[in-house]
């Protein structure tokens, strides 16, 4: 099998870009809490679905909220949001409850009104507990920005949208969030469409206006970003395993190859944002798989009783010494196994390191790393099956194989998109290696598929010899690819980059420059010190904005051109 994304030297390949300690601390999708959060009130052994009315917008109002962008096209309808609380469980099954968003579309057009498809929305990454999605346009609310992408480029467009909170989050009694536990994110997800669904019935008998005028056609497109990529894939999974119909699927930069991913980050190729996600990874994974006895055998002292998610943004759990900015692991440890390790040539990786202040103790990395090398993944270091590795000993990475999604072989109309620069979540570990799976299952006879793999990044096609657009069995007859949607999708990607990185650039010429004369330089001392201080800040523009905003932009617009063609005819 030949897997030409799995390259871990080119995940990503980014020599151009200079990295300053200012990266990461930006992105989008990691806010944090502290412990100091009161979560100990009972879970409720009964959660009767019910709805609450949030707001609602008018086209004018949403087309202001999202601003002058090419990517979202104007509204074709109101959006009127509601907030539906229903029953679910945790990762161990004990009962609990959980939020989701609702948005209906409203006006009086053929788009907005009869018989209307239904957008399943996962979201992305987020360890801040007060994350709702029913805040579209509410900057005080961590979900402000995904919420309102999704609220007009879907429901603004004539989609009834459902966009679960998860367990955990919200108003949830859950204590922790199951993050990435595949069987119950995609239980919670099947549970809150249903409850969704229950709530439009009933708002009709009771003749709702905001229900009256539409109906839910029966087409359901599962869509989601970054974590939610991985929750929109495995929700597919489940409902295909239990033949209830799914029209078509956009899973979005996601960790599909979770145990290739956690293997390619303990040998040291560490991504942006690692010190959020592991102890939300480690607790989230804790109640189904038993990890640990205690989590000081995981996180060094200082950072063991630190609980995620909660309400502290990131920077305020910096500050209050609860997790470190960047460091996940040691920079410099005795363990021979460590130490022999070779160097990863991310350029942004060494900020994962640090001597004195790091999040996961070395023993731990240790024993993780040891495993991996005796029972190897097989997709990384070296390619062999592209599988997870047959008999994992250590307690995470049985873990991370469980909730690994490669095998599985979408049989609706599917699109997986992202960007090969990817610091935060490997394009190549993950898309890359799921589209060479992927194809590989449509070599049978058998098997015809229709599954598109979207890269939207062509800035640094020189340095890549893998295609931009690759399609799988019957994709290539999907309408979309007959016209520019795919070159439209990908040049104003590279468009905004160049607009962010030209910005840092310029900003930071001038005030290192000003600083530089200021300090008795002369002009071209000055100019020298201002253009390595400019060429920081660009790559750090770049790297920083990458997942959280240049890609999940992109990749929404090709998710809704993608859902736009009709696939019962096509």
């Amino acid at each position: 099998m030949t897997i030409p994304h799995a390259n871990l030297s080119k995940i990503p390949t980014m020599s151009r870009c200079l990295l300053s300690v200012a990266v990461a601390s930006s992105l989008l999708l990691t806010a944090c809490g502290d412990d100091d959060n009161d979560f100990n009130a009972p879970i409720s052994t009964e959660s009767p679905t019910t709805s609450e009315f949030i707001n609602a917008f008018s086209q004018d109002q949403i087309d202001t909220l999202i601003g002058d962008t090419a990517d979202t096209p104007d509204a074709e309808c109101g959006v009127t949001i509601e907030k539906v609380s229903y029953p679910t469980v945790g990762a161990a099954g004990e009962a609990t409850n959980a939020t989701a968003a609702l948005m209906l579309p409203t006006g009086d057009s053929d788009e907005c009104q009869g018989e209307r498809p239904v957008l399943l929305y996962a979201h992305g990454t987020t360890t801040d507990r007060g994350y709702d999605f029913t805040q579209v346009g509410n900057v005080n609310n961590p979900a402000v920005g995904e919420s309102t992408l999704i609220a007009a480029n879907f429901a603004a467009q004539g989609y009834i949208v459902v966009a679960p909170n998860y367990a955990g989050y919200d108003d949830s009694e859950l204590d922790y969030h199951p993050y990435l536990v595949a069987e119950q994110q995609s239980n919670d997800m099947v549970d809150a469409l249903e409850s969704a669904r229950s709530v439009i019935d009933k708002q009709k008998l009771a003749n709702n206006d905001n229900y009256t005028n539409i109906d839910d056609s029966g087409k359901l497109y599962l869509s989601g970003y970054s974590q939610g990529g991985h929750v929109a894939m495995a929700t597919a999974r489940l409902l295909e395993s239990q033949n209830k119909t799914v029209t078509a699927i956009a899973p979005l930069s996601g960790p599909y190859a979770l145990a290739a991913f956690g293997d390619a980050i303990f040998a040291g190729n560490v991504n942006l944002g690692a010190t959020r996600f592991a102890p939300l990874l480690a607790i989230g994974l804790q109640e189904k798989y038993n990890i640990y006895n205690d989590t000081s055998e995981i996180f060094t002292a200082q950072y063991a009783s630190t609980k995620l998610p909660n309400l502290l943004s990131f920077d305020q759990l910096v500050k209050a010494d609860k997790l470190p900015e960047f460091a996940l692991f040691e920079r410099s440890p005795s363990n021979p196994l460590l130490v022999a390790l070779p160097p990863s040539e991310l350029p942004f990786a060494a900020l994962g390191f640090d001597n004195t202040d790091y999040l996961i103790k070395t023993d731990f990395r240790a024993a993780f790393v040891a495993d991996a090398i005796q029972n190897p993944d097989g997709l990384v270091p070296t390619i062999t099956n592209a599988l997870p590795a047959q008999n994992p000993q250590n307690n995470l990475r049985k873990a991370l194989k469980d909730n690994d999604l490669r095998g599985y072989i979408p049989k609706m109309p599917t699109l997986l998109c992202g960007g090969n620069n990817d610091p935060t979540v490997f394009y190549d570990v993950n898309t890359g290696s799921m589209s060479a799976i992927l194809q590989q299952a449509n070599a049978s006879p058998s098997v015809n598929l229709n599954i598109t793999v979207l890269d939207v990044d062509t800035t640094n096609d020189d340095d890549r010899d893998q295609n931009t657009v690759t399609a799988i069995g019957s994709a290539m007859s999907n309408a979309w690819m007959s016209t520019d949607i795919i070159d439209n999708i990908q040049s104003r990607f590279a468009t905004k980059v160049q607009s962010v990185q030209t910005t840092a650039y310029t900003n930071a010429y001038k005030a290192a420059y000003a600083t530089a004369i200021q300090a008795g330089n002369d002009q071209a001392q000055a100019n020298a010190l201002a253009v390595e201080s400019a060429t920081r800040a660009a790559g750090a523009a770049f790297l920083s904005n990458y997942h959280g905003e240049l890609v999940s932009t992109a990749c929404t617009q090709a998710a809704r051109e993608f859902f736009k063609q009709d696939f019962e005819r096509s």
